[in-house]
């Protein structure tokens, strides 16, 4: 008999507007799912432009890198934050985490209402496992393949512009 991982509890999700965990929204429809990316899903905005930090602003990065990339989010309207546990009353968004791998690419991920974390890579299906295939409670101890770098916790809304 194969030996399975165990599960891992998700912590408390204390972000009273995180998204619901709903990949069939992404995943069903190829124009959404093609379109739109691991930004627009942390964001939770259906663009079909495959959104990037700081376009909407006119202050999109320059460099793959967590000190371009980072201030580029915060132009859009993110705000960084020092971690995940803190209590976001309603309206004031949901927690999302930005990584890099150095010079290549960038990679988001959100916290769902249940406390665990989902990600969209590029134009492939959205899903809740790291690259391992665990249950992702945590994005800086997660298997995150080439993305080597964890910049920072952020905070997300709904009157984030992102394009």
């Amino acid at each position: 008999m194969a030996a399975t991982a165990p599960r891992l509890a998700c912590p408390p999700c204390t972000a009273a507007d995180a998204p619901a965990y709903n990949p069939g929204f992404w995943n069903n429809n190829p124009t959404t799912l093609q379109n739109n990316n691991c930004y627009n899903y942390a964001n939770n905005q259906v663009t079909n432009t495959f959104a990037q930090p700081g376009r909407a602003t006119g202050h999109q990065y320059t460099q793959l890198t967590c000190a371009s990339v980072q201030p580029a989010a915060q132009s859009d309207g993110l705000a960084p934050t020092p971690n995940f546990s803190s209590h976001l009353a309603a309206g004031k968004g949901w927690f999302v985490a930005l990584v890099v791998a150095p010079g290549m690419d960038f990679h988001w991920y959100r916290q769902d209402n249940v406390g665990c974390w989902s990600h969209k890579p590029g134009s492939t299906p959205v899903r809740n496992t790291d690259n391992a295939g665990h249950a992702i409670t945590d994005p800086r101890t997660a298997n995150r393949g080439p993305y080597t770098a964890f910049c920072s916790f952020m905070i997300t809304k709904r009157t984030v512009r992102i394009r």
